[in-house]
């Protein structure tokens, strides 16, 4: 089965792996950073979701950097699949370096030697426009990862292929909290919202609508909305309510947005099916040591359930700073509480979490991502 090489973001390749397997279902992973996907008819326009995905290549290549290999070796290899795959018209060669690259392999060194190589009548080498883009990724060893990834690093590889030419890489220009019609210091950022959103994702069911009870500026209901989906958000506040409306507005998205309390959005939606419900809750007050700041949440779980049992439920939760440092199993604080406190009660109200890793926000905040699929 023909297959994509995928090229993730730095900023959180567990985040990446997981976002990619939640859209598209089984990966290989070729390093922390590149994966590889089987191509069915959905793929690309699941692929068009992803917030952490930098780049995909088609027809792809891979050399093992060993003992043996060689720079001259490398740029033999690609040569002499480019004259297999490399369709005829103008081409660049671009390599890009993940972590601190290998010894030995230079990106300009290869960009002009891979070009000498392949170039020829039919194919002419064109750095400015050119019709097709043979992309180089040398991939060594992370410098100084922003956060911790268990998987460690696979021996250093060099990937390549066509860069592909049906994919572009989302762009947030214009829609930074801080350039919206409506701001609030707390708003979240438009790519994780974009993640959240992706990780709710389940291969073995369509996400329909998404719904989100703690909108505040609208975050999550505007990248929920520009890519199509049925929106459904709601906040106590009706300041929010007004200003998430202005927001959606201002980039010609359209959503339906209520003023309502937690407790009450199943009456207000009603029963459905294909609901992600994906919310960044209300922790402005940083602290959450007593039952009476929890609830929200808890209510906020207990109403989804109710809404669609086979539903999934995506969100961020504040965390310690020492999460970031700390293994995957260990008992980690969340909401002011042990992880392996909060997870029974979780599970109680119909949620199993199948996907817990933090995040860092600045040196002294970070939240912890939190991914459930049904319980029961």
């Amino acid at each position: 089965m023909q297959g994509l090489t995928l090229v993730g973001s730095g900023w959180h390749p567990l985040l990446f792996r997981a976002e990619i397997q939640a859209l598209t279902g089984p990966i290989e992973v070729i390093s922390p950073r590149v994966l590889y996907v089987p191509l069915i008819d959905s793929t690309l326009e699941r692929l068009s979701r992803a917030a952490l995905l930098d780049e995909v290549i088609s027809d792809s290549g891979r050399y093992w950097v060993n003992p043996k290999a060689s720079q001259e070796d490398l740029c033999l290899n690609i040569a002499e699949w480019a004259h297999k795959h490399l369709p005829e018209g103008s081409f660049a060669v671009r390599t890009r370096r993940l972590g601190v690259g290998i010894p030995g392999f230079s990106r300009s060194t290869i960009d002009k030697k891979v070009g000498s190589l392949v170039a020829s009548e039919s194919r002419p080498v064109d750095l400015e426009t050119p019709k097709n883009v043979i992309s180089v990724v040398i991939s060594g060893p992370e410098d100084g990862p922003i956060h911790r990834d268990d998987i460690g690093q696979n021996s250093p590889i060099v990937v390549w292929g066509l860069s592909h030419p049906d994919w572009q890489r989302e762009s947030y220009s214009g829609r930074a909290p801080t350039e919206r019609p409506f701001f609030q210091p707390v708003s979240l950022d438009p790519r994780q919202a974009r993640l959240l959103i992706s990780l709710a994702h389940r291969r073995t069911s369509e996400t329909e609508t998404v719904i989100d009870p703690f909108c505040g500026t609208g975050g999550i209901a505007i990248e929920a909305a520009l890519q199509g989906f049925e929106t459904l958000a709601s906040d106590l506040d009706p300041r929010m309510v007004k200003g998430t409306l202005e927001n959606l507005a201002s980039f010609g998205a359209e959503a339906t947005v209520e003023a309502c309390d937690v407790s009450g959005i199943a009456s207000l939606w009603g029963s459905r099916n294909g609901c992600a419900f994906v919310f960044d809750p209300p922790y402005g007050r940083s602290s959450w040591t007593s039952g009476k700041d929890m609830e929200p949440f808890f209510e906020a779980l207990s109403a989804s359930h109710k809404i669609d049992p086979q539903g999934t439920l995506s969100t961020m939760l504040p965390t310690t700073p020492e999460a970031l440092q700390m293994g995957a199993n260990e008992d980690v604080e969340v909401m002011g509480m042990p992880w392996k406190e909060l997870e029974p009660m979780i599970i109680e109200r119909g949620w199993r979490p199948v996907l817990r890793t933090p995040v860092r926000v600045h040196s002294s905040l970070a939240r912890m991502v939190v991914v459930c699929h049904p319980s029961d």
